[in-house]
């Protein structure tokens, strides 16, 4: 479904691009676009090449910027960019900050997009950092093309560090936002597999380098390594901000920001068939999420789902001892689990299921007998017929000769390894395996009250949905003792 009606109402792209103009008006476009039996221009969004043409033309056409994007890296959607652009307008526009803005870019990438973009339309001053040296020459030409050198800065990050850089220097320097657009993936397998298959395929076609997609400990580590460098420069930024491709990763950044006590807000980012997520928080004293709203339509908040666990035998009914005792069925379960809060009697985790190792346990356990049954069936069968095939060697007896109870022993164990098999695939069939979002990602809470340990779970998002997690929650109570 086509998201460009949540579009940011100032997103000049909410009204689809005129591809007849951009047709007479570059070459270079005519030459990859196409029309159909209705008249209508159109191009292939699945080539690489086409959307490199299409958003070098939208940048000259819409903002007489000249920008060079390399074959070999990603291809930004403009859309999206300035989506994000216009979400940091509000956010500074929220605070009575109009004028002489500075900003940091944090990975400002080959194309410098968010630079040029916010130099031309609002005359922004840029710090744009880079680790990719490659990546960096090749903005500093884009930044030169446009004569935007006075405005835009760039920078060489040669650290293990997100921002902490920028005030290597001179830690005195102010600005009034930053902004970033993390890799998303934490290795290359991650971002092969990150697409469920349940999905219809993307429309567009894949483009970027590993530099620009994948970083160790993937994007919600990056994101909580800039939050935590940000609490030693929250004097010299007025507003942070980063973007967020994962869903589950944006509840997880908002809980930790909570539990701070720092300051935020966030928002949906709409365009294509595309949602992204920002995420901003600020150390001053402003309160964003009043300030700055969510949506005008927030997301339903799911209601957490509780019960009371049983007693322990034999046990106190302590947090510590229920803690304990559901890491272990979790761990069992394969179910990761990390701690993000502890105050008192209260337990809060973090959980994310990938595989659904909780469903048909009973058909599970017998499956696995009757695999048991079969190979000692078959494993005496096995051995008779090897018996059987050295007897023959020795005495050289053609196949038509062999007794009636030698073939039949041979089709009996046959027969064995054929339902063996089929068990193999039955076990394997009751195991769903979803590569990229998880199956249930959900706050898990220990709430002590009176004499009695509460379980509440709060379902957060996953392609098993809340079902999945009621299964989960099922599956605790009835494994609890």
């Amino acid at each position: 479904m086509a998201l460009n009606k949540y579009m940011h109402p100032r997103n000049i792209y909410k009204t689809p691009p005129d591809f007849g103009k951009l047709s007479k008006l570059f070459s270079e476009f005519s030459s990859i676009s196409k029309v159909d039996v209705t008249g209508k221009i159109m191009i292939d969004f699945k080539d690489p090449h086409s959307l490199r043409i299409l958003t070098k033309c939208l940048l000259k056409s819409d903002f007489n910027l000249d920008v060079d994007i390399p074959e070999d890296r990603l291809v930004p959607t403009l859309p999206l960019r300035l989506n994000y652009i216009l979400w940091i307008e509000d956010l500074l526009d929220s605070i009575q900050r109009r004028d002489n803005i500075k900003g940091i870019d944090i990975g400002t990438g080959a194309c410098a997009i968010y630079p040029l973009l916010a130099a031309v339309k609002n005359k922004w001053n840029f710090l744009a950092t880079e680790t990719d040296s490659e990546s960096l020459s090749k903005a500093q030409e884009n930044v030169q093309k446009n004569n935007l050198q006075e405005i835009i800065q760039l920078k060489k990050n040669t650290t293990q560090s997100i921002i902490s850089h920028v005030f290597s220097d001179d830690p005195n320097q102010e600005f009034d936002f930053c902004m970033c657009n993390p890799p998303f993936y934490s290795t290359l397998q991650e971002l092969y597999e990150s697409r469920s298959p349940a999905r219809l395929p993307p429309k567009n076609g894949f483009t970027g380098s590993p530099q620009e997609l994948i970083t160790e400990g993937g994007e919600l580590e990056f994101c909580r390594q800039l939050i935590k460098e940000s609490k030693m420069y929250k004097e010299c930024v007025n507003i942070f901000t980063t973007m967020v491709g994962h869903k589950y990763n944006v509840s997880v950044l908002i809980q930790q920001l909570k539990l701070e006590g720092i300051k935020h807000t966030h928002t949906e980012f709409c365009q294509g068939r595309v949602t992204r997520w920002g995420l901003a928080w600020t150390f001053k004293d402003y309160d964003l999420i009043k300030l700055v709203p969510p949506r005008d339509k927030p997301r339903k908040k799911h209601t957490p789902t509780i019960y009371v666990l049983p007693e322990l035998p034999n046990r106190d009914n302590k947090t510590d001892i229920a803690l304990n005792k559901i890491k272990e069925i979790l761990d069992k379960l394969d179910i990761t689990n990390n701690l993000i809060d502890k105050r008192g009697k209260n337990v809060t985790l973090d959980i994310v299921a990938h595989t659904n190792t909780w469903s048909n346990q009973r058909r599970k356990r017998r499956l696995e007998r009757r695999i048991e049954t079969v190979a000692k069936i078959t494993k005496p069968n096995e051995e008779k017929d090897e018996e059987h095939k050295t007897k023959l060697n020795s005495e050289s007896v053609s196949g038509s000769d062999l007794p009636a109870s030698t073939r039949d022993d041979e089709s009996v164990c046959s027969q064995d390894k054929s339902f063996d098999s089929n068990v193999d695939d039955q076990l394997v069939d009751s195991v769903q395996v979803c590569k990229g979002q998880p199956l249930v990602h959900a706050f898990l809470k220990l709430v002590k009250k009176e004499n009695s340990t509460l379980l509440e779970l709060e379902y957060l998002d996953g392609n098993a949905g809340k079902e999945g997690l009621h299964q989960i929650a099922q599956y605790i109570k009835n494994n609890w003792k």
